[in-house]
């Protein structure tokens, strides 16, 4: 007797719930690799994003808060350098570029950032993708994947929890100062895509207050020596100079537990998928108590009965895996 035509009679007259089985085996085994690979491009699109800020000086606190608030654009609510600051940066030497940078409104959910031409174009090294660079506080240069192009205008509104510290009195007031966008930045893949670039005298003027001040300054240093040089140097009563790979490095042992908890509830998983077509298996065999026994009657050794139902729980098992 042929147990393929036993089996191909059995999954006719049941294939939604073999079909059903299947897809569960089939989630259950893409949730590890899915774990993985997310994991993989996480820690990729946090890595690239932060090739452009090797050195961080801000005011003292939290690193992580500052490289977050900076690298990735997070609201985070970051104090303010004092006026001058940039200045007695570029007095170190060994720095190829420096950049301020300070955080006010956003248009839409695109976060403006103030700051200098330097950090646009990576000191001269990157290209605009389209148009030019901004030269007086009411022109923009808009992230690849904002929605605004050359010649369009735009008001600012309020959104972001740093505005607070840049407004006068601490309290924050509708800015009545369109912006019209010059240039695009090149895609980067990271947050700085969805960035509203403006000068940084732009949001001074805004604010009222806070001139000379800044949330950060980014330090381009011309070699490692250079980059330890200033980092031991700027590290201050009231400053701190960060390295972002650094932070990245904590952060990414933070997401290696993370995974590792991820991993164990996907091994969980899939577990029980494994369990629940076994149970499903012994379920279909005892529902076809009856087919098994007139095939038994009919002259069917215990061996075929046995490949028969080993073949159809395979059959299952495999259909999950190729899915």
């Amino acid at each position: 007797m042929n147990p393929f035509l036993f089996l191909r009679g059995e999954f006719r007259r049941s294939w939604g719930g073999a079909l059903a089985l299947a897809l569960v085996l089939a989630l259950a085994g893409s949730l590890s690799p899915a774990v993985s690979l997310m994991e993989r491009a996480i820690r990729s699109g946090m890595a690239s994003s932060a090739d452009a800020f090797d050195l961080v000086v801000g005011a003292k606190g939290s690193a992580v808060d500052l490289v977050l608030g900076t690298v990735y654009l997070r609201p985070e609510a970051l104090s303010l350098l004092p006026a001058g600051t940039l200045e007695e940066v570029k007095a170190h030497g060994g720095i190829r570029w420096a950049a301020p940078l300070a955080f006010g409104d956003r248009w839409r959910n695109y976060p403006i950032a103030g700051t200098s031409s330097e950090l646009v174009n990576l000191g001269g090294r990157r290209p605009l993708a389209s148009g030019r660079m901004f030269l007086t506080p009411g022109e923009a240069v808009v992230g690849a994947g904002v929605p605004l192009k050359e010649g369009d205008s735009f008001m600012p509104s309020h959104g972001s929890v740093a505005e607070a510290a840049l407004d006068e009195g601490g309290s924050s007031h509708a800015h009545d100062h369109p912006f019209r966008v010059v240039g695009k930045m090149p895609a980067t893949g990271t947050p700085w895509d969805r960035a509203i670039v403006v000068p940084i005298e732009a949001l001074w003027k805004m604010h009222g207050a806070g001139e000379g001040r800044c949330s950060a300054v980014v330090v381009k240093p011309v070699t490692v020596a250079d980059a330890y040089r200033l980092r031991a140097a700027l590290n201050g009563r009231d400053t701190q100079a960060v390295f972002s790979g650094e932070v990245l490095t904590r952060l990414f042992g933070t997401l290696e537990e993370v995974q590792r908890v991820m991993l164990m509830l996907t091994f969980a998983a899939q577990a029980a998928a494994l369990a629940a077509a076994l149970v499903s298996g012994f379920f279909a065999v005892a529902m076809r108590v009856k087919s098994l026994a007139l095939l038994r009657a009919l002259g069917a050794s215990h061996a075929f009965l046995a490949v028969s139902v080993w073949l159809m729980v395979s059959g299952v098992m495999l259909a999950g895996c190729l899915l």
